[in-house]
């Protein structure tokens, strides 16, 4: 059923239902409240039935009395009318028009005055009310009989039809009513629900009126609306059921143009624009842009202009409320003026003094510890705040004086040590080395001559290690950059560290996408720390674990992964543990 409401004769379907529904719902409402204002029940359907016909009535007596009073009646005149009979009696007592048989027993009479200079007015009493004759008027009478059969159709036979069904639906409007609104409430819920959407896959699909803005469709089908009412409204004639009918399209139209409103709503409530699709968004979005455009603009703007524009904006409001809230503005304004005088300068001299001390502090956030800040011209606590700004300068340049001067000792210092050990450490190596080769009957010399190499070379090693460190430190490595592939890392390490992962019990695991990554690095430096890092994971991974070692492309950049599990439970952060030379294994009981 709902694939069907979205076809357009679905949707057509629920259009006019809803269309139906609705003008049943409106003529109940509209009959209800003729029902209950004409008080249908509690009265009698004969009473309002003459209640109708006197109305009726009442035009038909002006009609013929304007006829009479100029001539316009002829005396051929039958004076039967459908279901109507009437009579009309001069001013002189005689039958001027209608029925010439006065013994019919009239049901209605209506007077008519006409006064001596000519003028006609008509009083017209209901029934047969008595008239208090003034000597300076003339009275003629109207009669009426209604043929109670109603053998003719006329008005009156339908006004008669009329009071009869609405006295007899009286109770069974309100069910009509509710009917009505629970149908066409539902018809109104199906149609916004497939209001855009397509059969086949239930996308949304934007309707002709989704372009123009919500706001402003608001306003236009509001005026169409407005005009199909209206302009019937203003047609109005004398004929009550064409009033009714051009009334009743206007309606009709109007509650067309409602529906089609609302769908093309539904529709941008389904997308999630109908707060951003208006005119009011639009001149709101603007209006931020605009604001945030002038207050970045504000922000750029140097301290003294800052300042200038703000007491310019707080003198110009103060100034306007004392001319709008003040009897004697002409004092008031005198003392205003004299006091901007003095404030003015003030304000702008301390804006300027800011201006300086925050050039000064931009500058020493920057790095620029050689900045001094000029003080001339400062007074109070602006010059003693320049002074502190200009003392922590120098009290940090002579920290970092320090400490670059503690490096270079320290750096110096391990190369001159590693150079002074070094000579003697390869004496030790090249005679320890003489002493297992030389022949000897007792083989524990051998055994300890190939400790002392073994240890003096990792010794050396880390001696090694230990100055290329510090140059490392201190930006003196050097590094001879060249195109390579990242993934040839990535298998020398597989191949190199194959046995020591066995050894070690380490299954290694790799991965690298299909297309080639080039990057730029020096390639002996960048095998030491694959070597570093694979070493560290065949001395401190738990064994029987894997190893990952990957390789990704993240935007222009190539990333080298290690994932590896700690034997050891480590109990320090991960800030601390990437630091140089620490250990997670505290007890040092490996390597």
């Amino acid at each position: 059923m709902r694939q069907f409401f979205r076809t357009a004769a679905g949707k057509t379907i629920l259009f006019l239902l809803c269309g139906i529904f609705g003008v049943i719902f409106t003529a109940a409402v509209a009959g209800s409240m003729v029902l209950v204002e004409q008080d249908f029940y509690t009265r009698e359907e004969s009473d309002l039935r003459e209640e109708v016909f006197d109305g009726l009535l009442y035009r038909d007596g002006q009609s013929l009395a304007w006829r009479a009073e100029n001539d316009m009646l002829s005396e051929e005149e039958d004076g039967e009318t459908g279901n109507l009979t009437w009579q009309i009696v001069g001013t002189d007592g005689k039958v001027k028009a209608g029925k010439k048989d006065t013994k019919i027993k009239w049901q209605y009479t209506r007077y008519y005055i006409v006064y001596e200079d000519g003028d006609d007015i008509w009083n017209y009493q209901l029934y047969e009310s008595s008239v208090k004759h003034n000597p300076s008027q003339k009275y003629g009478t109207i009669h009426f009989n209604i043929d109670d059969s109603m053998a003719k159709s006329d008005k009156y036979a339908w006004a008669e039809k009329g009071v009869h069904i609405a006295y007899k639906i009286r109770y069974t409007i309100y069910v009509i009513m509710a009917l009505a609104f629970v149908f066409g409430l539902l018809s109104f819920v199906t149609l916004m629900s497939v209001s855009g959407r397509r059969r086949d896959n239930g996308e949304i699909c934007p309707g002709p009126l989704y372009a123009i803005p919500a706001d402003l469709l608001t306003w236009i089908l509001g005026m169409l609306a407005c005009a199909a009412i209206g302009i019937p409204a203003g047609m109005m004639t004398d004929n009550g059921i064409v009033n009714a009918v051009f009334l009743g399209l206007g309606v009709l139209l109007a509650g067309n143009i409602f529906l089609g409103f609302c769908m093309s709503i539904a529709v941008r409530a389904k997308k999630k624009t109908l707060w951003k699709n208006t005119v009011i968004y639009w001149c709101l979005h603007l209006m931020k842009k605009i604001c945030v455009g002038i207050w970045a603009m504000l922000l750029e703007f140097p301290m003294i202009w800052k300042v200038v524009l703000g007491a310019g904006i707080l003198s110009f409001l103060e100034f306007l409320g004392i001319v709008a809230f003040s009897y004697d503005t002409g004092i008031l304004v005198t003392l205003w003026f004299l006091e901007k005088l003095i404030l003015l300068p003030v304000i702008f001299y301390g804006a300027w003094i800011i201006r300086r001390l925050q050039k000064g502090a931009t500058a020493l956030a920057e790095g620029d510890l050689s900045y001094q800040i000029d003080t001339k011209g400062m007074r109070g606590d602006f010059k003693k705040q320049g002074k502190d700004l200009n003392s922590i300068a120098s009290g940090m340049s002579l920290a970092v004086e320090k400490q670059l001067k503690s490096e270079r000792m320290k750096t110096e210092l391990i190369t001159n040590v590693s150079h002074d050990i070094k000579t003697p450490l390869t004496s030790i190596i090249n005679y320890a080395d003489l002493i297992g080769k030389e022949s000897c009957e007792n083989e524990k010399i051998t055994e300890y001559a190939e400790v002392l190499v073994r240890q003096s070379v990792r010794l050396k090693r880390l001696i090694e290690d230990l100055v290329e460190a510090s140059k490392a430190s201190t930006g003196n490595l050097e590094v001879n950059l060249a195109a390579c592939d990242a993934a040839v890392f990535l298998t020398q390490a597989g191949g190199e560290y194959e046995e020591k992962l066995q050894n070690a019990n380490l299954t290694l695991v790799t991965s690298q996408p299909e297309n080639e990554i080039r990057i730029m690095a020096d390639g002996r430096r960048m095998w030491r720390v694959f070597d570093n890092l694979m070493n560290n994971i065949c001395k401190y991974a738990q064994p029987g674990t894997r190893v990952y070692l990957s390789l990704e492309r993240i935007g222009n950049s190539a990333v080298i992964i290690f994932r590896n599990t700690s034997r050891e439970a480590l109990n320090i952060s991960e800030e601390e543990l990437m630091e140089r030379f620490v250990r997670g294994d505290a007890s040092r009981t490996t390597e």
